[in-house]
């Protein structure tokens, strides 16, 4: 595994069978000489028991078929579900997927704890296209990183290709709606969760909207931990 000799970097990611966003990002952001290998884990819903379902069923045949390519980093793109049952949780997929694969592996719970450590931000308002089911998980494991949660909002979304196909205009107003001023005032960064949210694209409309508030999301959390990766760091 993971072949000192390769010239071919090889990044592995896991995404939920319904993800339309997150292997677009990964293409569009990433030099071209990576080669990104895509593993999907089946997902019809955005829902706790549906991702309790693809976390038992689907990772670990995933794993095993990202395993064929000698991946010499993964990334497990789903933010809810690594932070369903908290941080430990998050730790536990992470091992898994890094003995199923061989390879190194970054979470988006663990890219999110890096960049919000380089920015030095502890006081966040995230936004999300979720219910509240996994809003709760959400809230629960930043602040068991150490993290303040001013505000969660999420917009109520089960249907995962409806998440997917979210312009960037309504998330933008989305924001306009749930951000409030005393929030704003606190907040040192600005989270909008989930690798499936089209936030990426989004990014230059919400940091115009939001010039002096650092903006974080999933999958923008999960390019730096590739690149870091690049990099050596």
């Amino acid at each position: 595994m993971n072949r000192t000799n390769d010239a071919q970097f090889r990044v592995g990611l896991l995404v939920p069978s319904s993800n339309a966003t997150m292997e677009r990002d990964f293409h569009k952001n990433l030099p071209e000489d990576v080669y990104v290998a895509t593993s999907r884990m089946f997902l019809d819903e955005t829902t706790k028991q549906a991702e309790i379902r693809m976390l038992e069923e689907s990772l670990p045949e995933a794993n095993r078929m990202l395993k064929t390519v000698e991946p010499h980093f993964c990334v497990f793109g789903c933010t809810s579900g690594g932070a369903l049952f908290g941080q430990a949780h998050d730790k536990k997929i992470k091992a898994q997927i890094e003995e199923q694969t061989g390879a190194e592996t970054a979470t988006i719970l663990s890219s999110l704890a890096r960049e919000f450590a380089e920015m030095n931000a502890t006081k966040l308002v995230v936004l999300t296209p979720y219910v509240d089911e996994l809003n709760g998980p959400i809230r629960a494991s930043l602040e068991e990183d150490g993290m303040e949660v001013l505000s969660i909002d999420g917009m109520g979304i089960t249907d995962n290709i409806e998440i997917g196909n979210t312009q960037g205009n309504k998330i933008l107003a989305f924001a306009e709606e749930r951000l409030y001023p005393q929030h704003l005032k606190k907040a040192d960064c600005l989270f909008i969760s989930c690798t499936n949210l089209p936030a990426v694209d989004a990014l230059p409309e919400i940091q115009a909207r939001y010039p002096d508030l650092p903006v974080m999301t999933s999958n923008l959390a999960a390019l730096l931990a590739v690149r870091r990766k690049l990099k050596g760091e």
